[in-house]
């Protein structure tokens, strides 16, 4: 007796279905007790079809599934029409798999019409996408109609079953579960994608005009399941051929358009350098029409001296630096190897070349290095006339692309300056700051002009471009100019004049587009006058001046610049903002500030650090700025900074003076003279002061 619990493992009984068990052969016994079990079944709705020890396990259980959908058995039209829309859009969700199945479906086109068969491809919701042959004709081409036979529609058939099952199955006559499908036999076969997902099936049917016990049927089950098996199997490869080679197209359509849009010159090249591969910006590179490529050689644009297609051919990856000829003009490149070899032979089979423009490579790594322009004409702070006036003629100058010289004294903004002239004359290329005096003399000329690979010990193997060449499309800018050592003013002058520059150890000169702005603290005119600097190097650089006043001739400026740096600092910080006392305000705008804007900055840093509350009192600032000072505080200034007791009595004049002193003596820890600074009174004052009052001390 076969019970339920055998169609919980369909795996074992599908397998059955290939081998002469008694699920696969028919007896005329068999096929009446299948037909007295359908019998019983239909009319008994307590009758369960497993109790027969004919019946098919599978085929059992979807008899019952069907009943309980609610299939009508004795339904007079089956399946499930679909409307325009929506059977269009399945047609188009499948239409690579229809495209695939109907060459094949075809070429049986005559055994179905000559054999009274019929093909059909059902997709895995049971909807017809392909019909052909005699019998059962569908209406699914002429007018857009579908039509659904799933297991909730008609109930029990073959491809409902391979569906469930994603195997094949053959269901005969009686077994289907409505009765109008009792006269036929079908064969099913699913169609699986690459994960083993069933996406189809294919069903061979055929009217049963024969008793299927005979020995003809036999052979039928066995040649149509087996048939209709290699025809699934022979589109599920079709499939998976078909998306491996939409992927592929897919990948390489990407990769074109990946390589279109990188900035760099993409190239390969066989052992002889023909080009055989070129991105757009290659073809921009050496000016090639996309016709071109196959008939020209990368030697064509080489110099005679080049080693690149040896490298290649040899099997040598690496960078190499190159000049590139077309029509009559010549740029710099940066060029990466990367040989392909042929593993059996050893030979190059392509080579991959990355091109890169000398400057564009420079300005990365001058951008990587910090060397980037941040300030503007309008991070210059200031209202004073002296400094306004150089704001407006740097702003003249930078228009031009003249050399300019900026003098003025040590942290006057002299470097802010460069920075502004660079972002408004070529804000895109590098600005390379170089401080003439903080450079060793015997590296200076290589770190200017740059050395070739092996020109002396310790040097890089590869070589490395000077500041200069880094400088290529931008501004370098010459700090301490007037520190250079004499015997290398005459190199960088000639420099100056032909824009080409040699490196250390080189045989060629590089041309190198770059506009110079340089500075000084000192008098070149006078160093020029004593042989110290070259006249001739002084008449080149100071084509424009621009003199930087001093904080001192700046008149309110410094409370500007004060004010702002605090603001900078405490919001760096996290810390409330605190205000200037009148004290020191009397400070920041009566003291020389000989360290000029840096001195500035420095002390307001220190201050905002010491201060306690939300005031900035004298005693917060650098003592040695306070002692230093010339300014007179007055009576006002001195009571501002010292709390009063709040005794309801103003206090007197006298009581001022002394708990001014005390205070000072106790915030110096003792130290008279430095208190007498702050209280900018002098030493013999203080002294007899506390003698007066009798202030210990």
């Amino acid at each position: 007796m076969i019970t339920k619990k055998m169609s919980s493992h369909p795996v074992s009984v599908h397998a059955d279905l290939f081998s002469k068990d008694k699920y696969y052969s028919m007896s005329k016994e068999r096929w009446e007790g299948i037909v007295e079990c359908k019998k019983r079944f239909l009319n008994d709705k307590d009758y369960d079809p497993f109790e027969c020890p004919y019946m098919h396990p599978d085929i059992a259980a979807s008899w019952i599934r069907s009943r309980k959908m609610g299939v009508d058995p004795h339904q007079p039209y089956l399946g499930r029409i679909l409307k325009k829309d929506e059977f269009s859009h399945i047609l188009d969700k499948n239409r690579l798999l229809i495209e695939i199945s109907k060459p094949l479906v075809n070429s049986f086109k005559s055994l179905a019409i000559s054999s009274a068969y019929g093909f059909y491809l059902a997709d895995n919701k049971g909807v017809f996408l392909l019909h052909e042959g005699e019998m059962l004709s569908l209406p699914i081409d002429a007018s857009l109609i579908g039509m659904v036979w799933d297991e909730k529609t008609v109930g029990t058939t073959a491809h409902s079953l391979s569906l469930l099952h994603s195997c094949p199955f053959h269901v005969a006559g009686i077994e289907n579960y409505c009765v109008g499908l009792e006269n036929i036999i079908a064969s099913a076969a699913p169609i699986q994608d690459d994960n083993g997902k069933t996406i189809a099936t294919f069903v061979l049917a055929q009217m049963l005009i024969d008793e299927p016990w005979r020995e003809s049927y036999q052979k039928y089950c066995s040649n149509t399941l087996g048939l209709i098996t290699a025809i699934s199997t022979a589109v599920e490869s079709q499939l998976k051929l078909q998306r491996s080679f939409t992927s592929l197209k897919m990948a390489n359509e990407t990769l074109e358009a990946t390589l279109a849009l990188i900035d760099e010159g993409i190239i390969t090249i066989d052992q002889n350098g023909t080009i055989i591969y070129c991105n757009e910006e290659g073809r921009k590179i050496f000016r090639l029409s996309p016709d071109e490529m196959d008939a020209r050689n990368i030697c064509e644009f080489l110099s005679e001296e080049s080693t690149l297609v040896a490298m290649a051919t040899r099997g040598e990856s690496g960078i190499v630096e190159e000049t590139i000829y077309i029509d009559k003009s010549d740029e710099q490149y940066i060029i990466n190897i990367q040989p392909i070899m042929d593993e059996d032979t050893q030979e190059l089979d392509v080579a991959l070349l990355t091109i890169n423009n000398v400057g564009k490579i420079n300005a990365i790594t001058t951008n990587r290095a910090g060397a980037v322009a941040r300030f503007t004409f309008g991070d210059i702070i200031g209202e004073s006339d002296v400094v306004k006036k150089a704001i407006t003629k740097g702003q003249y100058y930078s228009r031009a692309a003249e050399n300019i010289l900026l003098i003025g004294e040590s942290g006057t903004g002299k470097e802010l300056f460069a920075q502004a002239i660079h972002n408004r004359y070529c804000s895109s290329g590098p600005f390379i700051a170089v401080n003439c005096a903080a450079l060793p003399r015997e590296l200076i000329e290589s770190e200017l002009f740059g050395y070739e690979g092996g020109s002396f010990t310790g040097a890089d193997r590869s070589g490395r471009p000077g500041k200069i060449e880094l400088a290529e499309g931008g501004t370098i800018f010459l700090d301490e100019i007037g520190d250079m050592p004499f015997e290398l003013q005459a190199v960088l002058l000639r420099v100056l004049e032909d824009k080409q520059v040699m490196r250390i150890g080189g045989r060629r000169y590089k041309k190198v587009d770059f506009r110079v702005v340089a500075a000084t603290n000192q008098n070149l005119n006078s160093m020029v006058k004593e042989r110290l600097f070259r006249e001739d190097l002084y008449y080149r650089l100071s084509v424009l001046t621009i003199a930087i006043p001093p904080l001192r001739d700046r008149n309110r400026d410094p409370e500007l610049l004060a004010n702002y740096f605090v603001k900078k600092y405490c919001k760096k910080m996290g810390r409330k903002v605190p205000q200037f006392s009148t004290g020191v305000l009397e400070i920041i705008n009566g003291y020389n500030w000989p360290g000029n804007v840096r001195e500035l900055e420095n002390a307001m840093i220190y201050s905002v650090i010491n201060a306690d509350g939300e005031m900035i009192n004298v005693l917060d600032m650098p003592e040695d700025i306070v002692s230093k000072g010339n300014f007179k505080p007055s009576l006002e200034t001195i009571t501002h900074n010292f709390e009063e007791e709040k005794t309801g009595d103003f206090p007197s004049l006298t009581d001022i003076e002394k708990r001014a002193i005390t205070k000072a003596l106790t915030k110096t820890e003792g130290n008279v003279i430095l208190a007498a600074c702050l209280l900018g009174i002098s030493k013999s004052t203080i002294y007899r002061k506390l003698k007066e009052y009798d202030i210990p001390h």
